[in-house]
């Protein structure tokens, strides 16, 4: 999820971050314009840039996520089929995951942050607008897949501003509290939509996005600056009209990250990844259908349900990386050897096993119709367990990868959203075939299969 904050499915993503080579028949090239380098800016002008591009970053989950309590609603209102829903859900995180590997390129290769904020902005406001007075189930599901796009942009373009204006020691920390902002998105999502969906109705969840969108777009027009600077050199400005159809400009492909899946571990850990986020994004998807038939809540209430598996990312994603780098100091103490990344795998043995079995039980309490709580219980250890885990491997994947972090980061992203995706399309025809206990009993073998894969 987002990753997790540290991915979510992100969680954030730091995908796109590469530079762009502009070539001419002279030398242009990009680099960072050193009379306005923004990592020369003061301390207080940098951190009103971060409280900034955090700040907006929680429209990325948080139209993902206010969406999720309005389900059962939707599907009543358009008179359609619980399968047509679950498209809607899946096409939203279909684009989620496609979407930032573009704006990335376009940002990058135009050397632009601010622009591409402001279009993305409009963009969501726009698509949000569509949503609100949609009079067809079709329409909307137009709109929501521009919204995606649209939302999306927020996070690649959040990372590569930062590393715009922070240093390579600098960035731990700021990346720190940006991702954390995100999950204030996650989980404030489905408690807004719920309260909305119930007492004024499921349009105004998009009204409100559309407000927000309002909001964060005079914010950024006027508080952010371009960060990302380009300068020529070698060439002057006539040479460079007279020729600007002769250049050459070496764009970011996104399609390239792709190439990273031939290393083993990289296709291994990415297949973990995807696995685990398909059993957690099925069990988000299922939570509005579920607990208001089975337990008879109200819109407002699984909002605050969604709180449950919310805290569960936030807390599991703090102390795994915290977990993580008491397991580097340990090995570094005890051990006079070269520390390799593989050493980090050593931190999520014991949550491989537990995560599996807490969703196990979450479908078993399901299943046998127990006490609300315990099922909530369930899915809290098991949503802790995925970001724990999650936010470990994707520190792995930048160690083991650190001339094609951006990348590897940007791929981690797109395939379990891509699997999410279409597994979140096919998770109301499994319910029903095999009920709450099989289904997360297939998804536990499936976690299992794959750990195993990746650790060995």
């Amino acid at each position: 999820m987002a990753e997790s904050s540290s991915l979510q499915y992100n969680r954030g993503s730091l995908l796109n971050q590469s530079e762009t080579s502009i070539e001419s028949t002279g030398s242009t090239k990009p680099l960072i314009d050193s009379s306005n380098s923004s990592k020369d800016w003061t301390k207080r002008k940098n951190s009103l840039i971060l409280f900034v591009v955090s700040f907006t970053l929680v429209l990325s989950p948080m139209s993902a996520t206010i969406f999720y309590p309005a389900i059962v609603d939707i599907r009543e209102y358009f008179q359609t089929t619980e399968l047509m829903v679950d498209a809607l859900a899946a096409v939203f995180t279909l684009f989620m995951g496609t979407a930032p590997l573009f704006w990335g390129s376009y940002s990058d290769t135009f050397g632009q942050r601010r622009k591409p904020y402001l279009i993305a902005i409009a963009l969501s406001i726009f698509s949000s607008i569509v949503c609100f007075i949609s009079p067809n189930f079709w329409l909307l599901m137009l709109a929501r897949v521009l919204q995606a796009c649209g939302a999306a942009a927020m996070q690649c373009l959040g990372a590569g501003v930062i590393s715009d204006i922070y240093s390579t020691a600098e960035r731990g920390r700021a990346y720190g509290i940006y991702f954390l902002v995100y999950n204030f998105g996650e989980i404030g999502g489905p408690i807004i939509g719920g309260y909305l969906t119930e007492y004024f109705g499921w349009r105004f969840i998009f009204l409100f996005l559309s407000i927000f969108g309002v909001i964060l777009f005079i914010i950024i027009f006027f508080c952010l600056p371009e960060t990302l600077h380009y300068q020529s050199t070698n060439l002057s400005t006539t040479t460079l009209s007279q020729s600007s159809q002769e250049r050459t400009i070496t764009k970011f492909n996104p399609l390239s990250s792709f190439k990273l899946l031939r290393h083993p571990n990289v296709l291994l850990i990415i297949l973990y990844i995807s696995s685990i986020w398909l059993t957690t994004v099925t069990d988000y998807i299922i939570i509005p259908r579920i607990y208001s038939s089975q337990y008879h809540v109200s819109s407002s209430v699984i909002g605050l349900i969604f709180l449950v598996p919310g805290v569960g990312f936030m807390i599991g994603s703090i102390i795994g990386g915290k977990y993580s780098v008491y397991i580097i100091s340990k090995f570094t103490l005890n051990e006079e050897k070269e520390i390799y990344p593989e050493i980090r795998l050593k931190s999520v043995w014991f949550i491989c096993i537990l995560v599996p079995i807490a969703f196990l039980a979450y479908g078993w309490f399901l299943e046998m119709n127990s006490k609300i709580y315990w099922p909530l219980i369930s899915i809290f250890i098991g949503s802790f367990g995925t970001l724990f885990i999650v936010s470990i491997l994707s520190v792995y994947l930048v160690d083991s990868n650190q001339n094609n972090c951006a990348s590897v980061i940007a791929l981690s992203e797109f395939v379990p959203a891509f699997i999410g995706g279409l597994c979140q399309l096919i998770s109301f025809p499994l319910q029903n075939a095999l009920g709450n206990y099989w289904r997360i009993k297939y998804n536990t073998i499936n976690s299992i299969s794959n750990i195993s894969l990746n650790l060995i």
